[in-house]
């Protein structure tokens, strides 16, 4: 069974570009599916959600994320290609590891490395990095504080094979749940629930 499918027809370059993303790319400690993908951004387009199963049903899962392909036969200036990749990922974090200053720093580089380790080439890359702290109050007050890091990027591949992206984008959202960017010393992380 096919990872994908596209529901219309799309240029032969998207369609090359967008060949090499298959299972073998996913990672075992993650639920990977398409999802419709947005379509007033570029005529052609590729989504997928993922996120790290949590057995206990509980509202705090461990990591989840979505990544889009895009696809304009023309140019776009701001992009310097007619390809982009919009990557999503969120995550509880770990109270103190959120009081710390360089979090932000920490989750783009580990994106950055994902993109090198998998040889993803890219250009105008760009993002943010936001911290949620939430405090109950009220009926609420009882509650331990929670902590949530969200990952929003954005680039431009240099190569028409977006594979490497995908892998990627699948490596950063394991990370964000506890397993490290190789796939080896699983990890777990401990946060106030």
């Amino acid at each position: 069974m096919a990872l994908f499918e596209f529901t219309t027809e799309v240029p032969a370059q998207f369609a090359a570009a967008t060949m090499g993303i298959n299972a073998d790319l996913l990672r075992p400690e993650l639920e990977t599916h398409q999802i419709p993908a947005p379509e007033k951004i570029a005529p052609n387009a590729l989504a997928f959600s993922t996120h790290k199963p949590n057995p206990a049903e509980t509202p705090n899962n461990r990591a989840a994320g979505r990544i889009v392909f895009l696809h304009d036969p023309e140019e776009f200036e701001t992009w310097g290609s007619n390809m982009r990749v919009i990557a999503y990922g969120k995550s509880p974090l770990e109270t103190d590891v959120a009081d710390q200053g360089d979090y932000a720093q920490y989750w783009w580089g580990t994106l950055e490395l994902a993109l090198k380790t998998h040889g993803a080439r890219y250009i105008n890359g760009a993002g943010t990095i936001t911290k949620m702290i939430s405090t109950g109050v009220g009926s609420l007050e009882g509650e331990l504080v929670h902590s949530e890091v969200e990952l929003r990027a954005s680039w431009s591949p240099v190569d028409d094979d977006l594979a490497p992206h995908f892998a990627a984008w699948q490596n950063l959202i394991a990370e964000m749940a506890g397993f490290h960017v190789g796939g080896q010393d699983v990890v777990r992380i401990e946060t106030a629930s």
